[in-house]
């Protein structure tokens, strides 16, 4: 059963992410090539301002395609970053008997959110390196987050904060 999968989300992350990097290129060049500066490149430059703090914006807040799903009695995760190039893909699977709680954060305006699964292990319980849920829609986050809950051993633990 697949719980997640966000993977038209990212593909629309990417696409902004290339025209926010080539358009901010192409609004800047015709600025430093022409000796007369008028008023049409000022305009150029204010778009070309946006599109460079809309770029920045995307690499701080990190989205990534994240797909959860219940695999006969684990819960299987695949992820990776939505930018275009330097991808590295992680993948993992937990026991569902094994969650013992998690931790859902929010930062950078409360639009970067990242999930933190805790497992108890025979040795005490650790948890997984954070996921990058902001490219999740809110419908996909209550229902992550209510499987979760569902699914781990300490629900007092568990960190919601929507």
């Amino acid at each position: 059963m697949i719980v997640v999968n966000n993977q038209l989300q990212v593909a629309k992350i990417k696409l902004a992410y290339i025209l926010s990097f080539f358009m901010g290129i192409g609004f800047f060049v015709p600025i430093f090539v022409t000796q007369h500066i008028t008023i049409e490149h000022y305009v150029m430059f204010a778009l070309a301002i946006i599109l460079c703090v809309s770029f920045t914006y995307l690499v701080l807040i990190k989205p990534e395609y994240v797909y959860f799903a219940e695999v006969k009695g684990s819960l299987q995760i695949k992820n990776y970053p939505a930018r275009p190039i330097l991808r590295q893909y992680k993948a993992f699977e937990i026991k569902l008997s094994s969650i013992h709680h998690f931790e859902i954060n929010r930062s950078i305006f409360n639009k970067k959110i990242t999930l933190t699964i805790w497992v108890k292990t025979n040795k005490g319980t650790g948890n997984y390196p954070p996921l990058s849920l902001s490219a999740l829609s809110k419908n996909d986050l209550l229902k992550m987050s209510k499987y979760l809950s569902q699914h781990s051993i300490d629900r007092t633990k568990n960190i919601i904060p929507f």
